[in-house]
Formats: C-alpha cells, sequence, structure tokens
C-alpha cells in the first residue's frame, strides 16, 4: 500500500550528482514548480478508497442545502494523501513517451540520450511537483 500511495523522491545526492554534472560538463541547471501540478495529473484508484474511489466532506464555511453532502474526488488535489503519486506515475509515464529513461535505481531522476533537437542529452530530478533540468 505504501507504494501506491506515496511518490518515490531523488535520493539526497542525485541533485547534487546533477549539479556536478552540469557543471562539468558545462550545461545549463534550471529549477521548475509545475504550476497546478497534481490536478494535471491522471487520477489512479486509490486503495484506500471504496472501490478505489475517494469522497471528501466540504468545508465549513460551504452553503450546501442538505446535510451530509459528500464531494467524489475526479482529479489529484493537495492534500489528498495519493495526489503526489498520482502526479508521479503521469510524469514518469510522459517522460518514457518521450524517450527518457530513469537513471539506475532512481524512479525519479530520468535522462534522455544526445540526440534531440539541440544534440545535448537533458536530464531530468523531480521531487514531487519541483523539477531540476539539466
Amino acid at each position: 500500500m505504501h507504494s501506491l500511495q506515496f511518490p518515490t523522491l531523488p535520493s539526497a545526492g542525485s541533485s547534487g550528482m546533477l549539479m556536478s554534472m552540469a557543471a562539468a560538463e558545462n550545461l545549463h541547471l534550471h529549477s521548475m514548480d509545475l504550476i497546478q501540478a497534481f490536478i494535471q495529473a491522471e487520477r489512479i484508484p486509490e486503495p484506500e478508497g471504496p472501490n478505489g474511489r475517494t469522497f471528501i466532506t466540504p468545508p465549513p464555511e460551504c452553503e450546501e442545502d442538505e446535510e451530509g453532502v459528500v464531494y467524489e474526488v475526479l482529479r489529484p488535489l493537495y492534500g489528498v494523501p495519493s495526489s503526489a503519486r498520482m502526479l508521479q506515475l503521469t510524469l514518469s509515464k510522459w517522460m518514457k513517451e518521450h524517450g527518457f529513461q530513469t537513471v539506475g535505481f532512481e524512479n525519479s531522476v530520468w535522462s534522455r540520450p544526445a540526440g534531440g533537437r539541440n544534440g545535448s542529452r537533458i536530464t531530468v530530478s523531480a521531487h514531487i511537483d519541483e523539477l531540476l533540468i539539466a
């Protein structure tokens, strides 16, 4: 259940390795925050919800006509435990579709070999919705 709910994160040394590699190869290094990242992710069934579904109650300040109203969560949202994992799976799928491969045992660090538009290798490290790109 743990692997289905929480994302894998890059090891402490992988960011340092990426920065060292960028410096040694004279590459540009960019940091990027994915805006509204979780709602861009594809929804996967959550093991803890009934039938893989997730429900939330409206906040107290929300005025509803009926008592006991609940909403089904259709997209990953900040605050829902498995949303970060859903984002990681969506990002991983996109990376693989665009020629990236995971680096060694790091499931959240991807690299695409040289030969793209500008002919250079691209390496990306993802820490939830923060990307480090060289």
